[in-house]
């Protein structure tokens, strides 16, 4: 091998090895939720104006607190799917009743942040499942998987909703990462006791999703490109998800649950303009939009409660559910 072809040949091992080394990072940094909280922890992302925004909902204050005093232990249940055990919090309405929903939290999130939600179920005479997404909580081994997997997690709960009471009948509300996983459920062949879902603020793609934010975030758009398909190729050899198969909007085109989509018109960590694509997909004989004016990512029910809940209420209503 002459000298030209050793400099090549080791120029190309080096770029090679800097691209799976970058993309390793941005894996580490975005899909390893204990690092990802850590980092969240020093401050240095904050948002102080929408930090001040939430800061300023007593809904949420309140809803902290009641979960805060709850004494609700996890439920464990095996993944048939995911060949491990699957964790949630569990509670019972106060009346028997065969109504079910099951809140799907966010991003980095725990069942905590979907507090308000169950709340509002339990108040409608719902029991509530809160499950805890793949690499959030009790679930600190495995990377998260932005809905991919998470998928399985729902159905999973889905059957022990069937163990608790043959009869069930279920909602899957979920927002943001939530909504993403809920439309990608709705995308399995569900039994038809799952009667509706609600997806709030849920994004087309992680790929689209990551794509959105990469560039501006570093205020340098040209890198995203390269760095997400780094970050991508190192998750398929780690035997993770691809970023362009965890698609709601591929996996809406096979629902048939009917689906109530909702997004605040300010919404920029996924972008509104994601809900219209994701309804014109959806491929369910009934479903709707509601638009939250205003309102930042995942915080419609903050800004609107009253119209956020008299919707999903009339929404429920017509298969008499509420």
């Amino acid at each position: 091998m002459g000298k030209t072809a050793k400099k090549v040949k080791k120029f190309a091992i080096g770029a090679g090895l800097a691209y799976l080394g970058i993309g390793e990072l941005v894996y580490e940094n975005v899909l390893n939720i204990r690092l990802n909280e850590l980092i969240r922890k020093t401050g240095l992302f904050d948002d102080k104006e929408e930090g001040e925004i939430w800061d300023s909902f007593e809904l949420k204050k309140e809803a902290d607190a009641w979960y805060d005093a709850q004494t609700c232990a996890d439920t464990v249940f095996f993944s048939n799917r995911l060949h491990r055990n699957t964790f949630a919090k569990v509670f019972f309405a106060d009346e028997k009743t065969d109504r079910f929903v099951i809140c799907v939290h966010g991003y980095s999130d725990t069942p905590k942040n979907m507090a308000h939600w169950i709340i509002k179920y339990l108040s409608m005479g719902f029991n509530v499942i809160a499950p805890y997404m793949v690499g959030h909580g009790p679930d600190n081994r495995h990377y998260c998987s932005m809905g991919y997997y998470d998928r399985y997690v729902v159905l999973d709960w889905i059957d022990y909703c069937f163990e608790i009471n043959k009869d069930a009948r279920i909602v899957i509300h979920g927002v943001s990462m939530g909504a993403a996983t809920t439309m990608m459920a709705t995308g399995e062949d569900l039994p038809s006791n799952v009667i509706a879902a609600v997806a709030d603020c849920g994004y087309t793609s992680c790929w689209e999703e990551y794509y959105s934010q990469v560039g501006p975030m570093l205020h340098l758009s040209a890198v995203a490109l390269p760095l997400l398909t780094a970050a991508n190729t190192v998750s398929k050899l780690r035997g993770n998800f691809d970023f362009k198969e965890a698609a709601p909007i591929k996996a809406v085109v096979n629902s048939v649950t009917p689906t109530l989509f909702i997004h605040g018109s300010g919404d920029t960590f996924v972008p509104y303009e994601m809900m219209q694509p994701l309804y014109e997909a959806c491929g369910a004989p009934d479903k709707e939009m509601l638009t939250v004016p205003d309102a930042i990512h995942a915080a419609a029910a903050f800004y609107d409660n009253d119209l956020y809940w008299n919707t999903v209420k009339k929404f429920l209503g017509k298969y008499n559910l509420v």
